[in-house]
């Protein structure tokens, strides 16, 4: 599927991944609404007027539903039409099961509120006005490795030779000190497999791209912004990812639906074959393909 002159809505824009979402993108001829919490989304439109395309940004969170309708509407009263939602933004923040109570409520609040809530916001804003189009869809959540890492499904681990795990395959989870992170991000399976079922007769489809040290703002601040040369070398590219995530959207209606993509040290940054599907059934989720 060509890609030029369609219309998607990038979150966390600003930096990081969905920065390198957000150009190449533009890249390939697609109109973008762009949104962030860093104010370095106001003048991204500006950078990206290289390509011929229409782009606008808005500063907000994403767990403000006010924030969200604002975006929403704005991206279809000025593109016409919304065609890519990119389920982006998304935090880190350390926390573990013994916590004090109020920092507990803080960090559910950053961490749930923008990785789970602010995705759950912008598909129920973005759906709606997807089906009423009737000429299908794509969105795509952000999710992590954490939770689709090669020990999920067992028979899907590709035994790489250069895994930095030693024996694979590697083990899910992120560490003791990750539970509202990784809470959040396996919460969106929830999302990727309901949705992929309920949309598939409007010819939309829900994928996610499941993302482990990945070069980015993000994995930066985790190394306080100073990660050694080592560890920076082992980490893929953003610009990779975002090759990848062209690839999927171009598959067109006829292409894979409710798939988790792993991105994991020691795995190629590519579009792999889809996984068999073990929890849902294929009729489920087989995509209707609009005229």
């Amino acid at each position: 599927m060509n890609l030029k002159g369609k219309n998607a809505i990038v979150t966390g824009a600003a930096v990081g991944l969905g920065n390198s979402y957000a150009q190449a993108l533009a890249a390939a001829g697609v109109n973008l609404a762009l949104c962030d919490l860093r104010p370095e989304i106001i003048d991204l439109p500006k950078r990206l007027q290289t390509y011929p395309i229409q782009c606008h940004s808005w500063q907000g969170n994403v767990a403000d539903p006010d924030h969200v309708r604002t975006v929403v509407d704005g991206a279809k009263a000025k593109l016409g039409s919304i065609d890519i939602l990119i389920n982006n933004a998304g935090v880190w923040a350390g926390s573990v099961a013994d916590d004090p109570m109020d920092k507990s409520l803080l960090d559910y609040d950053q961490v749930i509120g923008t990785n789970l809530y602010g995705e759950y916001l912008f598909g129920r804003a973005v759906i709606p006005i997807m089906i009423d189009q009737g000429s299908g869809g794509d969105i795509v959540n952000i999710a992590t490795d954490h939770m689709v890492t090669c020990g999920t499904p067992h028979h899907c681990c590709p035994h790489n030779p250069q895994c930095p795990w030693g024996e694979s395959p590697r083990p899910t989870g992120g560490g003791d000190n990750m539970d509202l992170y990784d809470a959040s991000k396996w919460g969106l399976n929830g999302f990727l497999f309901a949705w992929a079922k309920a949309l598939a007769p409007h010819g939309i489809r829900v994928n996610a791209l499941c993302m482990g040290a990945t070069d980015s703002h993000m994995l930066r601040g985790f190394h306080n912004f100073d990660p050694s040369p080592e560890e920076e070398a082992s980490w893929m590219r953003a610009e990779d990812n975002a090759r990848v995530l062209l690839e999927l959207l171009e598959e067109g209606p006829g292409g894979r639906n409710a798939q988790n993509l792993n991105f994991c040290v020691g795995r190629p940054v590519a579009l792999e074959p889809p996984n068999p599907h073990i929890y849902l059934n294929p009729d489920q989720i087989k995509v209707k393909v609009v005229p």
